[in-house]
């Protein structure tokens, strides 16, 4: 008879390793899911909130989200967050299939806003 000799500690590891990364890459895939489709807009002609990536400039976020078909109100505290009107029924659709990563109801962000204001030390 053989004996089946346990794999070697690093093969272990790198299979522990890989189990982890894989876990945690779809935990982060599906939050990113969960916000994007819990956070949309109810009512888009009342206006949108459109996140972009932290590092866009307030001239590109300003650029884009008017382009997707919309217009300009204002900066929603970041350089980053656009809040527009859009001209089109198709605006949300439209602007995350750009580079928008969120698109979300202006009170939803006027909710969180302050407090992340706040802890920045932003007044």
């Amino acid at each position: 008879m053989r004996s089946v000799l346990p794999p070697p500690a690093s093969a272990r590891l790198r299979s522990l390793l890989a189990n982890a990364s894989l876990i945690a890459v779809l935990a982060v895939a599906s939050f990113i899911v969960i916000l994007r489709v819990g956070l949309l807009p109810g009512n888009p002609k009342d206006g949108v909130a459109v996140i972009y990536a932290p590092w866009t400039p307030a001239d590109q976020t300003m650029i884009r989200a008017v382009a997707a078909g919309a217009r300009f109100v204002r900066f929603g505290g970041f350089d980053f967050i656009a809040i527009v009107m859009p001209e089109r029924p198709d605006y949300v659709q439209r602007v995350l299939a750009g580079s928008a990563l969120l698109a979300v109801d202006p009170q939803v962000l006027a909710a969180c806003l302050p407090v992340a204001l706040l802890k920045t030390g932003f007044r």
